[in-house]
């Protein structure tokens, strides 16, 4: 099986380091009354406030004590824009260099047979937004960013939308061209969507890795415009061995993602291409009894080379009525739930929903195994109350951009 790493310089370290600066976490919640909004957090900022504030409230207080500012932290941010769509529908989100696509149907009750729908597209960088062509047979996509595209794998089709720049711009081609902004059917996949278990996509954006419990497929994107473009069978059933999305950590040669043993819930699991499957030792999820876990997204973030080891781990838990006076344990130490305008709705019987994000590091041990050494810290945010719970039973959609 053709491997999935890549070759750099040394020299593209320093913009590669400064790239990674550059970049932020956007979170997505369907709270707007219309629709979405999107929330950018600067993690490495955050983390640093937190940990200066916990030591001047130890300070402060001369017990070690964690700041009540912490609490605070706990808010988030005013959203950088709201976008209008069907709410309750969060795998209809992608994201594709420094934009974010929202592919939903414009009328939730079409059955996406007719064209002509269009889709906002978000640069969270210059908060410009345009309007892309919409996709046709929507169903339950799973969306995957190569290089200035966007692959969408879905029941019975599977498509590409170009991010090329065009001249003249894609807007002002006139309808009677050929060269119009539309998505572009390829060559549908041996396997079927529903049977889909995990997926990556290399550190270059050329290749797709997709995994099913029969066998582990590959995808050429470099020959797109050529006849070889074939799904590609591995040669023996290996398969990913976590579930959803995974990442190739290029420092380490191995694949990585969130394990799908119910046994090892909350590890990473990591293998190479057919080799020996390596399990984290350490548990990522919230171990609190005082919260429920409903769903978590792990994200990479790399830098503009692909590379990198350091992840972020968004994990939405939930806190029922009566659990609402236990204390969260944030980056080691504890800190009590701060109480807000939903406290009415606990008392009713309701419950609320947190996000913890864990950024950690994942290296090697002296046995070989992975580890995430000591790295984590773990900041928490209020989910808006106004998020439907339709929303709430996906995973959390995050992106690093």
């Amino acid at each position: 099986m053709q491997s999935l790493k890549r070759w750099r310089g040394d020299g593209d370290s320093f913009y590669a380091a400064k790239r990674l600066e550059e970049r932020r976490l956007y979170l997505i919640f369907d709270d707007w009354p219309w629709g979405y909004s999107i929330c950018e957090i600067d993690l490495r900022v955050s983390t640093s406030q937190k940990a200066a504030s916990s030591q001047n409230g130890a300070a402060a207080s001369g017990n070690g004590a964690a700041a009540s500012s912490e609490g605070a932290d706990r808010h988030l941010p005013q959203p950088i824009i709201c976008l209008e769509a069907p709410r309750g529908y969060p795998l209809f989100f992608a994201a594709v260099g420094t934009r974010i696509v929202a592919t939903h149907p414009r009328d939730p009750w079409d059955d996406g047979s007719v064209p002509g729908d269009f889709m906002p597209i978000v640069d969270v960088r210059s908060r410009g937004v345009t309007f892309g062509p919409g996709q046709m047979d929507h169903d339950i996509p799973i969306y995957l960013p190569v290089h200035n595209g966007l692959l969408a794998l879905d029941n019975c089709t599977f498509s590409m939308l170009s991010f090329e720049p065009l001249w003249p711009p894609r807007l002002e081609i006139r309808r009677s061209s050929n060269d119009g902004w539309s998505w572009r059917k390829l060559p549908e996949p041996p396997f079927s969507r529903l049977d889909v278990t995990a997926y990556i996509v290399s550190p270059d954006e050329t290749m797709i890795m997709v995994s099913t419990n029969e066998g582990t497929f590959t995808l050429d994107i470099g020959k797109i415009d050529t006849e070889e473009l074939v799904w590609m069978p591995s040669c023996n059933q290996w398969t990913l061995p976590f579930t959803g999305r995974g990442y190739f950590v290029s420092c380490l040669g191995t694949n990585v993602g969130l394990s799908k043993d119910p046994a090892t819930l909350g590890h990473l699991v990591g293998a190479a291409d057919g080799g020996k499957l390596k399990l984290c030792k350490e548990k990522l999820f919230s171990q609190d009894p005082a919260e429920t876990h409903v769903g978590a997204t792990l994200i990479h973030m790399q830098d503009g080379n692909g590379d990198g080891n350091e992840f972020c781990l968004v994990q939405c838990v939930s806190v029922e009525h009566g659990n609402d006076d236990q204390e969260l344990k944030e980056g080691g130490e504890e800190v009590p739930i701060e109480h807000g305008d939903d406290d009415q709705e606990l008392k009713e019987g309701g419950s609320r929903h947190l996000y913890r994000l864990t950024t950690f590091s994942v290296s090697y041990d002296n046995n070989g195994d992975l580890t995430t050494g000591g790295t984590c810290k773990v900041q928490c945010y209020k989910v808006p109350k106004q998020t439907t719970e339709r929303f709430l039973d996906g995973d959390p959609v995050a992106f690093w951009l």
